[in-house]
């Protein structure tokens, strides 16, 4: 049987079918993409940030005075008295008497360990960094050996 159409009924019949398989590819791609969205999310979630990705060690802060010397000695040696006070005002950066109590232990954890991805990254580095105008320097502090006796030291100076 020989059906004929009008060119009227053919657009009609044409802007059906056209219509039809628009909604099936946009249904197939919108749930490939909400699929994307969750896993992309997940993943985002997950991923950790610049700042979150500096490993520290989890440690209370040692009050027995051999930790606070050693701090003191780690402290002076490694240089950072030529930068920083323990009372008496900002010298090339800030002051840091006071520091433990103002800061977060795992904030100066990351600051000590990493400070160039902490002024990069960290809102309250970035700052420090804009008002001091100095890049803290990456003084290799070991985490596990030299961390918790800098933060011993630090948190001595708290008053």
């Amino acid at each position: 049987m020989d059906v004929k159409l009008s060119g009227g009924a053919i657009g009609r019949a044409v802007g059906i079918v056209t219509l039809a398989v628009s909604s099936v590819v946009l249904g197939l791609a919108g749930a490939a993409c909400s699929k994307g969205d969750s896993a992309g999310a997940a993943a985002s979630a997950s991923a950790k940030s610049p700042v979150e990705a500096i490993e520290v060690p989890t440690f209370t802060i040692s009050t027995a005075q051999a930790d606070i010397d050693r701090g003191k000695e780690l402290f002076a040696g490694k240089g950072c008295g030529a930068c920083h006070k323990i009372g008496g005002g900002k010298l090339v950066g800030p002051d840091l008497k006071g520091v433990t109590a103002r800061r977060e232990q795992v904030w100066i954890e990351r600051m000590i360990l990493r400070p160039e991805v902490m002024t990069k990254e960290d809102p309250t580095a970035k700052d420090l960094f804009k008002t001091y105008m100095t890049q803290m320097t990456n003084q290799g502090i070991d985490p596990k050996d030299q961390l918790p006796a800098l933060l011993a030291f630090l948190k001595s100076n708290e008053q």
